[in-house]
């Protein structure tokens, strides 16, 4: 049987208050630029292992492209982010797969992310029942592998049982033979 894979959805941005955080030199167009040193685009200076010097419930998106593998805290982080965010608020995250070589490059990275490392902070997950850091958190998420990369059968076939069968996909050699390069999650508020 075969299921549909994911598409990231290409309308996510408009029209919101969006924070970008570690956004560096690349600040998603019309957001609030939030990184920890002073670049061109930067808006607000801060160390993400603190809190963060932002309202409670200020912004609609909270977005992270190629952040949180580098980040120390990242339980403080995320809770953060929950803070930030308005009710019904999505955190959108991008970042190297663990399987991917772009996941171990950088010397500045400190973690990699597989299907199920945010679970931890998403009420509907089983992972967060048994596990969670605090009694609340995300509502819903969803998870998207290669969100750039062209569809083709091949890798829909993968993607779906990398989604569907996780924890069975990445402990095995199926995981070597085709390693994703990015996994992308949206967490709901």
């Amino acid at each position: 049987m075969l299921w549909k894979n994911k598409t990231f959805p290409s309308n996510l941005f408009e029209a919101k208050k969006i924070l970008d955080i570690g956004c560096g030199r690349n600040k998603i167009e019309g957001s609030i630029g939030l990184d920890h040193a002073d670049l061109p685009g930067v808006d607000i200076i801060c160390n993400l292992n603190e809190a963060l010097p932002i309202e409670d419930e200020s912004f609609d998106i909270v977005i992270a492209t190629q952040v949180l593998e580098h980040v120390e805290n990242l339980i403080t982080l995320v809770y953060e982010v929950h803070r930030v965010l308005k009710p019904g608020g999505l955190f959108v995250v991008h970042c190297p797969y663990f399987r991917s070589s772009w996941a171990w490059i950088d010397p500045t990275h400190i973690r990699a992310f597989t299907v199920n490392s945010l679970d931890y902070f998403c009420e509907s997950t089983w992972i967060y029942s048994q596990n969670r850091f605090k009694d609340y958190g995300f509502t819903s998420i969803d998870i998207y592998l290669d969100r750039q990369e062209k569809n083709t059968f091949c890798r829909n076939i993968l993607s779906n049982l990398c989604l569907k069968y996780s924890f069975k996909y990445e402990n095995s050699v199926l995981s070597f033979l085709h390693p994703f390069q990015e996994i992308s999650f949206i967490l709901r508020k």
